[in-house]
């Protein structure tokens, strides 16, 4: 054997292990994706839930959010049971703007979208304090949100 084939089944055997690494590299990658994109569809619903758990301590809260879901509307409510709803809301509608921004951005599907707070969105008490909460919220999400769920961007609030 010469140098020259040495050499040459060096470099076969150094290629060899750079491909052999390449694949292993971009089965990592893939893997780390996979586990990013679980952990951003969780996140939301693990949010959601964390603010269910602070706000489910208040019995006031409770039995307010109970009348909105039965349908009652706004001017029906206390004015602290108003600011209870509305900051509840807000918090809620920024999870799902965390949502929609990944979904924009290609980190989750369109699918994520169903998300367990947005039955909430259809809410008579919740379309009327829409103008109350969309400040806290960013102008493209805003937007979106408004085709999205028929939200009348000029509706009047009534206290």
């Amino acid at each position: 054997m010469n140098w020259d084939m040495l050499s040459a089944m060096g470099e076969l055997v150094g290629a060899a292990l750079v491909i052999i690494s390449l694949l292993y590299l971009s089965r990592q990658v893939k893997m780390s994706n996979q586990l990013a994109r679980a952990e951003a569809s969780r996140t939301p619903n693990s949010d959601l839930n964390m603010l269910n758990a602070s706000f489910a301590s208040n019995e006031k809260f409770l039995a307010a959010l109970r009348k909105a879901i039965e349908g009652q509307e706004r001017p029906k409510f206390e004015p602290n049971d108003r600011v209870l709803l509305d900051l509840y809301f807000v918090s809620v509608t920024n999870i799902f703007e965390q949502l929609m921004r990944e979904v924009r951005e290609g980190i989750l599907d369109e699918q994520a979208l169903d998300f367990g707070g947005k039955g909430l969105f259809e809410l008579p008490f919740y379309r009327t304090s829409w103008p109350i909460l969309k400040p806290f919220l960013s102008s493209t999400f805003v937007v979106d949100f408004e085709k999205r769920y028929a939200l009348d961007p000029n509706v009047d609030t009534i206290y």
